[in-house]
């Protein structure tokens, strides 16, 4: 399997996701907030596009306009996108939802009120965000809570408004205020590792039958 990964800060790699992927093929990361520019993703079984401390609704950020355009690409060229928080963001824009100022942020460790317990456990999952997503049209919600829609399915991609991905020490980089959001309690790799299998099998599934947009 290949993976192209969208990485838009420095301190917000891929982690545990990063690794499984590496395991399994070829990863390319793309450093957004470097000016790197990502290449054309039709090459790829899969595009991930991880979290950021900016507003996926910025566009004075000078590497979205590449954000925007790659999401585009994968879309068009049927690869299979995981959006990660920000990138889920990016994701519903992309295919015709957005972002807003959420009315209840999220910092810590949240249970995200599945709808479909085969692919996504209820948690608990790390969240850290200000904003939430807007689904596309069309789009299944397959998590939602208090704060929001925090999981989705479009065709076969996926955004998830929470932190797969993340590990302590990744999460340690944020400055947490609170030292119990590093409460390994919460930290269960397993859950995020049946996730990706589950987005793993669905890339297989789009490349051998073709892509199905909902309507």
């Amino acid at each position: 399997m290949r993976s192209l990964v969208l990485q838009h800060d420095h301190n917000a790699p891929a982690g545990l996701l990063g690794d499984w992927l590496a395991a399994r093929g070829d990863v390319t990361t793309a450093r957004m907030d470097r000016g790197e520019r990502p290449p054309a993703p039709d090459g790829f079984d899969l595009l991930v596009t991880l979290g950021s401390e900016h507003a996926a609704d910025d566009d004075t950020l000078p590497w979205q306009a590449d954000e925007r355009a790659a999401l585009a690409a994968a879309d068009a060229a049927a690869v299979p996108i995981l959006g990660v928080c920000f990138g889920a963001q990016s994701l519903a824009r992309a295919l015709g939802g957005g972002v807003r100022r959420a009315a209840r942020p999220e910092l810590g460790w949240i249970a995200v009120g599945t709808r479909a317990p085969e692919l996504i456990d209820d948690g608990p999952w790390f969240a850290w965000h200000d904003d939430e997503l807007v689904p596309p049209p069309g789009a299944e919600v397959l998590a939602a809570n208090a704060s929001g829609v925090q999981a989705f399915r479009a065709g076969h991609h996926l955004g998830v408004q929470f932190h797969p991905e993340v590990t302590p020490a990744i999460v340690a980089s944020w400055d947490p205020p609170e030292p119990k959001l590093l409460d390994p309690s919460g930290y269960a790799p397993e859950r995020a590792f049946a996730l990706f299998a589950a987005l793993a099998k669905a890339a297989r599934t789009t490349r051998a039958a073709g892509f199905q947009r909902p309507p």
